[in-house]
């Protein structure tokens, strides 16, 4: 019930794939909550964390359908219904963070968000980033492109991945992201990739050995909403979303640039960490042909402004 005792004016969803106790579905919660308060209980949004509206390929289906109002989607699955936007996770695009951040929120990042607004949806300027990815795994360590050789790495059910780590002499195993750890408890994928927390958080480090630092790809979620949900609130309630969600994705940064560098330091303690050479993963890619072939099919004037912007790729 809103602050008047009457009921919401509008009811939502925000779903999302992280953890509950995960910062990402903490601040979306304080977020919404913000947003009830100040807009006097009109706008009510529910959270469903963890996959619980369906693993990442469903829940972009249901946010297209506005089943589901507002979603933080990763680059990944929105590759699968336009490409262009796995350029977020273009391997080595990024230094670090200052200049992810700088580049996704500036001129290239506009325009992968006006291209994953041609999908349907309604995309938030800022991204709520999650990290660097990282390689864990259960078979020791990688310190050179060669121990990627037949190396059975989960990944996401995405094309642009699969071709990647294909690239690089994986066996690739595609494992939508809520069953990663029954995959590599299984056998079914003997390594993963993902930013020091979730494979703290989401238990991958329980049944890892090593973790090799590789800074390969940097992640990020997109916030997206469908437009007919957006454009039925008034413009007033509109306002205060657009404040929240700039003034949460900032405060999520924080969060994930901190909590990164915590849970990194808690693996040392229960992981074999290396340091690898990925020089000579950039040097696979390029002789395989990885940057040439999607530099042509996510075109040029993309790739230009992104090298444009960071300098040149690959």
């Amino acid at each position: 019930m809103s602050a008047n005792n009457s009921p919401p004016a509008f009811k939502y969803i925000c779903a999302n794939d992280m953890r509950a106790d995960n910062p990402l579905n903490i601040r979306l919660g304080q977020m919404w909550k913000s947003v009830e308060e100040e807009s006097n209980g009109r706008l009510h949004v529910e959270l469903m964390p963890w996959g619980s509206a369906g693993a990442s390929k469903i829940s972009l289906g249901k946010l297209l359908n506005n089943e589901i109002a507002f979603h933080p989607v990763s680059g990944m699955p929105l590759s699968t219904r336009i490409p262009i936007a796995a350029m977020e996770g273009l391997p080595f695009a990024f230094r670090d963070e200052a200049e992810a951040f700088r580049v996704l929120d500036g001129e290239f990042g506009n325009l992968l968000r006006k291209e994953i607004s041609a999908l349907g949806l309604f995309v938030f300027p800022l991204i709520w980033h999650q990290g660097f990815n990282q390689m864990s795994t259960s078979v020791g360590p990688i310190r050179h492109v060669d121990d990627l050789a037949g190396f059975k790495l989960r990944i996401a059910q995405v094309p642009y991945k699969m071709d990647l780590f294909k690239a690089l002499g994986c066996d690739p195993q595609p494992i939508h992201y809520q069953g990663v750890l029954d995959g590599l408890k299984s056998g079914q994928a003997t390594g993963q990739e993902t930013p020091y927390l979730y494979t703290e958080m989401d238990g991958f480090a329980d049944v890892q050995t090593h973790l090799s630092v590789t800074n390969h790809r940097f992640a990020a979620f997109w916030m997206c909403a469908h437009p007919d949900s957006w454009n039925a609130l008034p413009a007033d309630i509109q306002a205060i979303v657009q404040r929240n969600m700039t003034q949460y994705a900032m405060l999520f940064r924080e969060d994930m640039l901190r909590e990164n560098i915590a849970a990194g330091k808690r693996l040392e303690k229960r992981l074999a960490f290396n340091t690898t050479d990925v020089a000579t993963f950039v040097e696979k890619l390029r002789d395989d042909g990885f940057y040439k072939r999607w530099r042509s099919e996510f075109g040029e004037k993309a790739w230009s402004l992104l090298e444009n912007q960071r300098g040149p790729l690959g």
